[in-house]
């Protein structure tokens, strides 16, 4: 899979492809047409769909248009004609009346179902419904990328006081739904205003103030109330997406950690080419620690991981979704070996790009993780 993100002052949209038959889909396009033709004429792309994860509110979107232009067909969740009817309890700004009444033209080809499966070429996705932003919003999961439309974002969710919109529902859709995933799934959101390409589901976990704290659907309500910002025309990007609010939040707003944009950018490059000089294999860590060499082995499983399946003697443990968090734990010296683990090299992938990002010079990710260590025979250790 590759991904390509476009990114319109903060709203992002995306052209997904399978490398195998070059087939694509664009998901949430949006502001100007030449920017999808370029790149799927310079790619050679032969575009399948084109989808919007939900009704949008804050811009026009430009599904029909491409697919007429490539020959191919528009997809949305079946509840698009129920969030086309909604009206809205509360007056809300003239642009928006505006944009919401020019998007319910849009025509839809393909209708999906939650659970359904939807391929491009050898790629399959599988469509999540994630109420709460829209009656109709979707998530869309694939290869271990989720994109998440205005469901998730980088940092906190999606108003819910927009026409379709329902704090209880998208109470549910995070806690319910996205929640219980693997924290290994990559997120690509509709919107970010902070330069932000991507994060994780594991990272938000930890990070996200929608997401960092169970609360009940009453609290949650009053939470949101007091995080997003007045919903009208002045002060900019309002209606969706990360924004500070002017005021802080009942809770305190949080910033996402400064190295989060550097992160983002080294992932998505480690994703479209990963590079062999950044892996270490199981056979060449056992005898590099055998000959006695002064390495960091840095285990970001969750504790109980380890209880269940050992460990390598020495390691540190980390949990991933929390190694921003406690990056002091790990040496100051920058030139330290280090070596990161995970059950399959996923999370440790993660792990490694970020601690390459902060400085770290000479760290690696062992290759097909500890089920390879354990594959070889190597020893284990367990906690007491």
């Amino acid at each position: 899979m590759v991904v390509r993100q476009i990114n319109f002052d903060g709203c992002l949209s995306y052209i997904v492809s399978c490398e195998n038959t070059a087939t694509a889909i664009i998901i949430d396009p949006s502001h100007e047409l030449g920017t999808y033709l370029d790149y799927v004429k310079e790619k050679g792309l032969n575009v399948a769909y084109v989808l919007d994860t939900h009704t949008h509110v804050d811009h026009i979107s430009l599904a029909p248009e491409l697919a007429d232009h490539f020959g191919a067909k528009t997809a949305m969740h079946e509840n698009y004609e129920a969030q086309r009817l909604v009206k809205s309890d509360t007056p809300i700004p003239q642009d928006i009346e505006e944009i919401v009444a020019e998007n319910r033209k849009k025509r839809v080809d393909r209708v999906l179902s939650d659970g359904e499966s939807l391929s491009v070429g050898t790629v399959a996705f599988r469509v999540m419904l994630t109420p709460g932003h829209t009656v109709d919003a979707i998530c869309l999961l694939g290869q271990g990328r989720i994109f998440t439309g205005d469901t998730l974002l980088i940092g906190q969710c999606g108003r819910t006081d927009l026409p379709g919109g329902s704090y209880a529902a998208m109470h549910n859709s995070l806690f319910e739904r996205l929640f219980p995933l693997s924290d290994e799934f990559i997120i690509y959101p509709a919107h970010d205003y902070k330069g932000n390409i991507n994060s994780t589901l594991g990272y938000e976990r930890v990070n996200n103030v929608c997401l960092n704290k169970k609360r009940t659907v009453e609290e949650f309500g009053t939470f949101l109330n007091g995080l997003f910002p007045p919903l009208n025309s002045e002060g900019g990007k309002l209606q969706c997406g990360l924004t500070a609010p002017a005021q802080p939040s009942p809770e305190g707003d949080q910033e996402l950690n400064p190295l989060m944009r550097t992160f983002c950018f080294s992932m998505e490059q480690y994703l479209e080419q990963p590079h062999e000089e950044t892996l270490i294999s199981p056979d060449r860590l056992f005898k590099r620690l055998k000959a006695g060499e002064d390495i960091l082995i840095l285990d970001v499983r969750d504790r109980d991981e380890l209880v269940s399946t050992g460990y390598i003697e020495g390691a540190v443990n980390i949990p991933v979704a929390q190694v921003a968090s406690r990056i002091a734990e790990l040496p100051a010296d920058l030139d330290k070996p280090i070596v990161a683990v995970c059950e399959s090299g996923a999370r440790s992938g993660h792990a490694a790009l970020y601690l390459r990002a902060y400085g770290y010079n000479d760290v690696k990710n062992l290759e097909y993780g500890m089920r390879g260590w354990r594959t070889e025979g190597y020893p284990l250790v367990y906690p007491a």
